[in-house]
């Protein structure tokens, strides 16, 4: 694939989904800015605890893999492919689970980052995909939105 620069567009909504499991093209997108020549700019995966990472531990590879297979793929489906066979959590229901994650469940040792990158007075029944959708909105007012992969 070819890298991304997320300083000129958001990666995808952690909305869209990739054969029903949501956040995994937003990860794509993350991975392709990773890779030489691309610019993750404040964009992270694999951090302890946060999204990125329960999709990692449901998959069992690690973030640095997960960059590697982006690499090494022509397409979204070519990710998908590599890593579905390994799945210990079916994808749909994990991203079930995923989009219910609310600001309260954001564990405890992260929430100093959590309030200092989101604001530290969002209601604690706001979904985290609201939060990150907003946040992208406010950071690319007058850039355009990210739509696809590859």
């Amino acid at each position: 694939m070819t890298p991304l620069d997320l300083t000129e567009a958001p990666p995808r909504s952690p909305r869209e989904e990739l054969r029903g499991l949501c956040a995994l093209p937003r990860m794509i997108d993350i991975a392709r800015a990773m890779l030489p020549g691309g610019n993750k700019g404040e964009y992270q995966i694999g951090r302890e605890k946060t999204l990125s990472a329960v999709i990692f531990a449901a998959f069992g590879i690690s973030a640095a893999q997960f960059v590697d297979i982006v690499r090494d793929a022509e397409t979204d489906d070519d990710v998908a492919d590599k890593i579905w066979p390994v799945a210990r959590i079916p994808p749909a229901a994990l991203g079930a689970r995923l989009q219910r994650i609310k600001v309260a469940d954001v564990p405890t040792e992260l929430q100093p980052d959590f309030q200092q990158i989101y604001g530290a007075h969002l209601p604690a029944d706001r979904l985290f995909f609201d939060v990150l959708e907003a946040d992208d909105a406010r950071t690319f007012t007058t850039r355009p939105e990210r739509t696809s992969g590859p």
